[in-house]
């Protein structure tokens, strides 16, 4: 009985010999195959190069989220930083983030004069100097830093290079415009921050301001007149000086020249000052006239004078 079923058993021995033989030896020379690529060098490049691409695409893309996630974060801070500051002007509608303290000493004033007050430069009073306009703090987040601000506004002049870079910014605000003149004291082109009145040009201004300067820094002291009385007035030996700063405009209506002319018969010495040289001689016709380049040369005669008439 059991001797077909070793006879089978021993046929299909001999038939899968073979393939089994073939299965083995296939078996060994791939592992020794696939061992044989992973020691490869240039295997091992490649998947050194794709590690590295893939990494760097992540870092990239981590980066962009991280970017993201912070524009996020400011845009919120923007919107609560809004509506902090809308409660504060609520809160606190009169307070800004700037305090403001009166000129101190070291600032000139200037007074503008009528025909009813005296011809004398007034000086402002020590105890107006010494207040202080001080604001509160607003809420956090509101501001970054206070500011001293020692300048006065209603001076109209100002040297840009005497002031602090936050009081030039305050005067911007105020309407100053920054121009370059030549200063009679440097004899040199420099920023001035000026402020001219509605009717008035800002060559006007700086020459008046700046010619009173002049004068009072070599010790003549002057006034100063936005009134029918000329721009400049002073004294020199007990005579009154007058000088009338011109831009040819005068000349529109006649009138008005002589309604000057009239006033200036009031003083023992005058000229004009003009701004555009082509009209020098124009002015020359009504009394004496200097171009303004040559004006620096008149001023110096006259503070000769004065200090002679001083020793």
């Amino acid at each position: 009985m059991l001797t077909p079923f070793l006879l089978v058993a021993i046929a299909l021995s001999v038939s899968l010999a073979e393939p089994l033989q073939k299965i083995e030896t296939g078996i060994r020379d791939f592992s020794s195959k696939l061992f044989s690529i992973l020691i490869n060098p240039i295997f091992i490049i490649t998947i050194i190069i794709l590690y590295s691409i893939i990494l760097i695409f992540l870092v990239i893309s981590s980066y962009k989220s991280h970017i993201e996630y912070k524009k996020i974060l400011i845009q919120e801070k923007k919107i609560v930083k809004k509506s902090t500051k809308s409660k504060a002007k609520k809160i606190h509608p009169k307070l800004t983030e700037v305090y403001i303290e009166p000129n101190g000493e070291e600032d000139e004033a200037e007074v503008e004069f009528d025909d009813e007050e005296p011809e004398k430069r007034v000086e402002p009073k020590k105890e107006e100097a010494k207040k202080q306009e001080e604001y509160k703090p607003l809420p956090i987040g509101t501001y970054s830093r206070s500011v001293n601000i020692r300048v006065d506004s209603d001076k109209r002049y100002f040297h840009k290079k005497n002031i602090s870079g936050d009081e030039v910014d305050y005067l911007l605000r105020k309407n100053y415009q920054i121009k370059k003149y030549k200063n009679l004291l440097s004899s040199r082109m420099e920023n001035f921050l000026l402020l001219p009145r509605f009717n008035e040009s800002f060559t006007h201004l700086f020459l008046t301001k700046n010619i009173s300067e002049f004068l009072e820094k070599n010790g003549i002291e002057t006034e100063l007149y936005i009134t029918k009385k000329p721009d400049i007035v002073f004294k020199i030996e007990g005579k009154k000086y007058a000088i009338e700063i011109e831009t040819g405009s005068i000349f529109s209506k006649i009138e008005r020249m002589k309604e000057k002319l009239e006033v200036l018969k009031n003083y023992d010495e005058w000229f004009f000052v003009v701004t555009d040289r082509n009209k020098v001689k124009k002015y020359k016709k009504y009394g004496d006239a200097v171009d303004k380049r040559y004006v620096k040369q008149r001023l110096e005669k006259l503070i000769k004078m004065a200090k002679k008439a001083q020793k």
